[in-house]
This record gives structure tokens, C-alpha cells and sequence, in this order.
């Protein structure tokens, strides 16, 4: 069977009913409900669980720890011993759960005075999409190939279907519309035009500035003065944002950056921003391949919600491509597996409890990924012909897919909903997230969403006389059909219409004619009595 985490020996035996499973004490050493073996009952055993839903068990010896009643099968009453588990640490009794800060408890959070009650602050985390789609391009030409090749159809499909929003990116700079670190007139009114264009008045949710600029990289290094100046600009683009959409929840991609908020950090601090902000952006990229980072990844975002004082709402930024430690770039996609593991399910863990006992936790979950790095990493681009580059996006399109399938189920196994209270209206012409009109296409064949799969790599030229074998005909010729039937529908239309038109027109040469032949006989009739008048 699948699973999020390598099985060990197999759980220790229930008793359970057909309406629902009994608690039972934990045998052999090992914790009921534990299916990962990590010593608690947490998010990982509820993910290994419902992969696993209604699979028979291997064959003896291989182990099966998802089915702790040993019926051979995980079903409903496995999942039922994780739920009354929940948050169980091993050697803390089946009703205990950890206190403190509750890294895997996604109910998470501290009991009120010992009552049990968790004092769980703020609405439960939703799932967006990030993904920078070229229809969202400043560039014309850019982002008219991807309207006319409906670039990542299958993914804007899914989530639109599954009710998972568009969190809106407005790149190149935010306020500072052209990224030259300088607020001008054109600035502000090229901005306050893309508002106008594409977020409502009233939108009450988050909107991502993407400036980083020249900036950026000082800030690990410049001292705590240039760091004010350097805030003070960003704080000065909030504010200006924040009075033309006074509801939404502005604020910057990537802060605090990860370096920040290790504690051998030295640097100057962003706090003051952060807390102005009306949202914060972490990101969770890595590149650690094959690594496990979730520690490193939950304790960022930890500091997150620390930092902002469970004040400002912490929108968790993930990627799934890492660099190529030789070429550089961003070339290669991790595998869902280790994209849950190492930043999907941290941030969904993550708790910071104030001092009056809350627990918060994130406000949402979104995954970015931009189509230019196709195009960046594939050789002889402009060469291709418009069949290769579909099959190029398509192949990330079905990536992304897979992954936004991962994330519900996750999200969905922690109990929360995926689904953004707002939406926001299309922009194709400018270089912001925001939603696109869902592909009215075929579903995606199930092999391409597989969640378990190896790192895929961007074809380049040397990969791509091999990748064209695999070039889906049955596609390219729906679409050719497609055509042709809606060419026959309009001759169909066009032929009827000229009938309708004879028709008419043969009808009133007919109605003249009858009037003509009516006047006739009145003429002839009053001809007729007039000459016997005369009489």
C-alpha cells in the first residue's frame, strides 16, 4: 500500500463495533493510532490512513500498520482509532495531548486550565492557487499564446470546480509599479489602474506584493537604520494600497525570509513591517532533495505567526521545484511525497499560543509555480512548434494537478475546509494571480496526476526527440474534430438560414400576388357595377 512515511511493524489489535471503533490501550510499546511510528497520534497518521482507505493489506511478513484492527484492509474504523487518538503522545496515556506550542496537533493548540477544550484562535486555513500562469503577463504576445493554448486548463479546472480561490499576486513591484525603488505619479496611477481593473472595492481578502528589488538582498546584512529606510518605503506602498481597497489584506511576498527567524539570526528585524502589514507571505522553498526539512520548516513559520502576534493573518507561500545545484535555476520538481512532508504539512502543524492561552495557526496554504521557467529551461524554444510547447505545459499542468489533489486531501484529513470566501475577476492582460475562466476540456488521464511519482525534469532539446513519442494524438485530434464539427454546425446554420430567408421571400412574393389579384377583382367589380348604374 501507499504511504506518506516508510511502515514499520504492524499496530497492535482494537476491538471495534460495525458502527465505530472502541478505544483500546496501545500494545507491544506501540501507540494506537500511530501508523507513521513517530511516537503521536498527528496529521501524518490521518494522511497514511485515508491514502490507504478501503486497500487490502500486503502479503505476511510485509507489515500494514494502517490497519490496527488486523481485518486485513484499512477502513473506517482504523481512521476512527486516529480521530479518538488524536494528538496522543507516547507514554502521555491515550487522552492526553502534548502542551505548549502543539507542533502536530492541527486542532492544535493549548487546553483551557485543564478542561480539555482547545482555545483554537482564527478560522480554519484555506487552499489557493499562486500559480503564475502566462495569461497573467504584462507581455501581449505572451499572454495571447497562453489564452489560445489555454495553458494549465487542467489545474485552473480542478480548482475551480473543488471552490479553491485565486490569492492575487500583482507583480514587478507592487506600489512601486516599475521596481525602480521610487514611488512616482505613474507609479501610483498604473497601480491604482490594475486595482481598478481587477480587485473589487469591496474584496476583503489577501493581495500579494511582489517587491523585492534591489533591496532584497541587503536585508540579511544592513544595519537596523537602513532597515527602517528600507521598511518605512514598503510601509509607505501599504498604506497607499490600503486607501484604495481598504478591506483587503496587503502585504509583501517572503517576509520574514527564512534566515530571519533561525535563532543564530544577528541581523536587523522586519517586525515593525509585519505587524503594519494586513498579511504576511513566508515562503517554504527548498532545495534540500531528499532531505526532510520539516522541523526546519515548521519552526519558520512558527516564528511567523510569532512575530505577527496572531494579529496578522500568515498565508504560507510553497514551491515545488528546487534548484539544479550545478546549472542553477529553479529546473526540477520535487515529488509530492516530499512536498507534503517537508512544507505542506509543517505549515498546517504550525502553533504559536499567546499569553492569554490562544492558539493560532496559518490562514492559508498556496502553492506558486511560474510557466516562464518552461520556457526559461527549454533550448530552442521559439523552434518549437505549437504541438510540443502544449505538450511541454501540459506535462506541468498535470504536475500541479496532481499536487492541488495532495493538498485537498490533506487539507481535507485535517478537517478544514479549501475553500477562499472571495473571488476575484479575471485579468489576462496583467501580471497578477487571479482567476481565469475554468478549461471547458476532457479530464486529466489518471496516470499523469499519480501523487507518486520520480522528480520529473523540463524536457530540453536533447529530452525532447524522445518526449514526442508520448505527445497525446488523441488531443491534438479532439480539438481538430472539435473544429470540424462546430465548421459543419455553422454550414448547417447558414444553409437553414438561407432557407428561412427563400421562405420569407417566397411568402411575400405570394402575399404581393394575392393582394394584386385581390385589387384586380375589386377593380373589375366596381367596374362591373358601375356600368350598370349607367344603365
Amino acid at each position: 500500500m501507499n504511504s506518506f512515511k516508510n511502515r514499520g511493524s504492524a499496530a497492535c489489535a482494537i476491538v471495534a463495533s460495525t458502527a465505530f471503533l472502541a478505544p483500546a490501550a496501545p500494545c507491544f510499546g506501540q501507540l494506537l493510532g500511530d501508523s507513521t511510528l513517530d511516537g503521536r497520534v498527528d496529521i501524518a497518521d490521518l494522511l497514511d490512513v485515508t491514502s490507504n482507505m478501503k486497500l487490502m493489506c500486503p502479503v505476511e511478513p510485509e507489515p500494514c500498520s494502517t490497519d490496527f484492527n488486523r481485518n486485513d484492509r484499512t477502513d473506517a474504523n482504523d481512521l476512527m482509532a486516529v480521530l479518538e487518538n488524536w494528538g496522543t503522545v507516547a507514554g502521555a496515556g491515550v487522552a492526553s495531548h502534548e502542551s505548549g506550542n502543539g507542533a502536530g496537533d492541527v486542532d492544535g493548540g493549548v487546553p483551557n486550565a485543564g478542561s480539555g477544550v482547545l482555545n483554537l484562535v482564527g478560522p480554519a486555513p484555506v487552499l489557493m492557487d499562486s500559480i503564475y500562469y502566462d495569461q497573467y503577463s504584462r507581455s501581449s504576445n505572451r499572454s495571447q499564446l497562453a489564452h489560445d493554448l489555454d495553458q494549465g486548463m487542467h489545474t485552473r479546472r480542478f480548482n475551480t470546480e473543488e471552490g479553491i480561490g485565486v490569492l492575487p499576486y500583482c507583480y514587478g513591484g507592487g506600489v512601486d509599479y516599475d521596481a525602480d525603488m521610487h514611488y512616482t505619479d505613474q507609479d501610483l496611477d498604473d497601480f491604482e489602474a490594475w486595482l481598478d481593473a481587477h480587485i473589487p472595492y469591496d474584496y476583503d481578502g489577501p493581495v500579494v506584493l511582489d517587491m523585492e528589488g534591489d533591496w532584497w538582498p541587503m536585508m540579511d546584512h544592513a544595519s537596523q537604520a537602513t532597515m527602517d529606510q528600507i521598511m518605512d518605503f514598503y510601509i509607505e506602498g501599504l498604506e497607499y494600497a490600503e486607501s484604495m481597497r481598504p478591506n483587503a489584506q496587503f502585504g509583501y511576498w517572503g517576509l520574514p525570509k527564512k534566515s530571519m527567524t533561525v535563532s543564530t539570526y544577528s541581523g536587523p528585524g522586519v517586525d515593525r513591517l509585519l505587524q503594519r502589514s494586513g498579511a504576511i507571505f513566508p515562503d517554504t522553498y527548498e532545495s534540500n532533495v531528499g532531505g526532510n526539512d520539516a522541523v526546519r520548516m515548521q519552526a519558520h513559520i512558527e516564528a511567523c505567526l510569532e512575530k505577527s502576534k496572531g494579529e496578522v493573518p500568515v498565508y504560507v507561500q510553497m514551491s515545488p521545484r528546487y534548484r539544479d545545484q550545478e546549472l542553477g535555476g529553479w529546473r526540477h520538481f520535487h515529488s509530492n511525497d516530499e512536498l507534503l512532508r517537508d512544507q505542506a504539512i509543517p505549515a498546517l502543524d504550525a502553533r504559536w499560543t499567546d499569553a492569554a492561552g490562544g492558539t493560532h495557526r496559518i490562514a492559508g496554504l498556496a502553492l506558486w509555480d511560474a510557466y516562464v521557467y518552461v520556457k526559461q529551461y527549454t533550448q530552442e524554444w521559439y523552434d518549437l512548434s505549437i504541438d510540443e510547447i502544449i505538450m511541454l505545459w501540459d506535462e506541468v499542468d498535470f504536475i500541479h494537478q496532481g499536487i492541488y489533489k495532495d493538498l485537498k486531501m490533506a487539507l481535507e484529513a485535517a478537517d478544514v475546509p479549501s475553500v477562499i470566501a472571495e473571488d476575484v475577476v479575471a485579468a489576462p492582460e496583467s501580471d497578477v494571480a487571479v482567476s481565469v475562466p475554468p478549461a471547458a476540456s476532457e479530464p486529466a488521464p489518471v496516470a499523469a496526476v499519480a501523487s507518486e511519482r520520480t522528480p520529473p525534469v523540463i524536457p530540453t532539446a536533447s529530452t525532447r526527440k524522445s518526449s514526442k513519442k508520448k505527445v497525446s494524438t488523441k488531443k491534438l485530434s479532439k480539438k481538430k474534430s472539435k473544429k470540424k464539427k462546430s465548421k459543419a454546425k455553422s454550414k448547417k446554420k447558414s444553409k437553414k438560414s438561407k432557407a428561412k430567408k427563400k421562405s420569407k421571400k417566397s411568402k411575400k412574393k405570394k402575399k404581393s400576388k394575392k393582394k394584386k389579384k385581390s385589387k384586380k377583382k375589386k377593380k373589375s367589380k366596381a367596374s362591373k357595377r358601375s356600368t350598370k348604374r349607367k344603365r
